[in-house]
């Protein structure tokens, strides 16, 4: 146990260092921050910035030998075992995870999200036997999405290069950063390791890599037979994740309070009525001659008009 923790650090040095030395190394700098999410800067790049491709694709191609040598014998071999089982897997490494996603999502101010994230752990902590079974879902409590890169991006952090790490897989520059940071804010928690590993590996590898969680091996698979039928599978598999992770940030911007369109106002919604006392001078009653005198004790009548919507008789 202690070397798999020794393990977990030696890989958040390597995200956060070579997601810093990738930069220093290009004419390229990071995105300056604009926190709260400043509306002049794009929503989602038109294309993907790969200025570091020599270099993703010299670490691309080592990771595919890694992948040809451990990794797709693992999955085809875990693929065998009964699907009940693997389910109880999956549920279980999600579940480590969802402290992780409910900190995102508070930070986000996505506070939708983080209701039902809570509900999710407290519900498959318990009742779900702790975690193995996904009880949530049967309550339409879905897994929400949350990692600190998606932090980043909704405060701001948005354009940010395509990366290719040893062994991790394809992420970029921001989402690197984000996770070693959260990797480094838990070490003093150690008892958080586990969750820290599923998350890690959730959002930095958004295809499949060598720290893939055991519940995402049923899918290598596919990422198999999608190099079998690529031409070049760098390029296909760089828009994979662009385009996996694009869909992330996309529902993070729309659920967020910081950057979440106004709502629309309702065409049908009834405006309030409002009554408005009038002078007798508006009536179109003709006015008293000067000469008349009131009786006493009586009151001129008092004229109203009501603005709004008419009350429909009978409703």
């Amino acid at each position: 146990m202690r070397d798999c923790f020794i393990l977990i650090r030696i890989i958040a040095v390597i995200v956060i260092a070579t997601g810093l030395s990738a930069c220093a190394a290009t004419d390229v700098a990071m995105p300056r921050p604009e926190f709260l999410a400043s509306p002049d800067q794009p929503v989602e790049q038109a294309e993907i910035s790969d200025p570091l491709e020599k270099q993703n694709r010299a670490v691309f191609e080592g990771n595919q030998e890694i992948n040809h040598a451990i990794i797709y014998p693992i999955a085809k071999a875990y693929n065998e075992i009964p699907e009940d089982v693997r389910d109880r897997i999956s549920a279980f490494t999600t579940n480590l995870g969802e402290p992780v996603v409910f900190a995102n999502d508070v930070l986000q101010l996505r506070l939708q999200a983080a209701g039902t994230t809570l509900g999710r752990f407290v519900l498959n902590s318990t009742v779900g036997i702790g975690g193995l079974f996904d009880v949530a879902a049967t309550q339409q409590l879905a897994h929400q999405s949350g990692d600190f890169g998606q932090t980043l991006y909704v405060w701001g952090v948005r354009d940010s290069p395509y990366l290719v790490l040893p062994v991790l897989g394809p992420t970029n520059v921001r989402d690197a950063v984000g996770s070693g940071i959260e990797f480094a804010a838990q070490i003093p928690a150690g008892g958080l390791y586990p969750a820290r590993l599923v998350a890690t590996a959730e959002n930095v590898t958004t295809t499949g890599a060598i720290l893939t969680p055991v519940s995402d091996l049923s899918k290598v698979q596919d990422m198999e037979a999608l190099e079998q039928s690529s031409l070049d599978f760098y390029t296909m598999l760089r828009s994979v994740a662009d385009q996996k992770r694009q869909s992330d940030l996309r529902e993070a911007l729309e659920t967020s309070a910081l950057t979440a369109p106004p709502v629309p106002a309702d065409p049908n919604a009834i405006e309030p009525v409002m009554v408005l006392t009038a002078s007798p001078a508006w009536s179109e009653k003709p006015s008293p001659r000067a000469d008349a005198k009131p009786e006493l004790g009586k009151q001129l009548p008092e004229t109203r008009m009501i603005v709004g919507t008419p009350a429909i008789p009978g409703g």
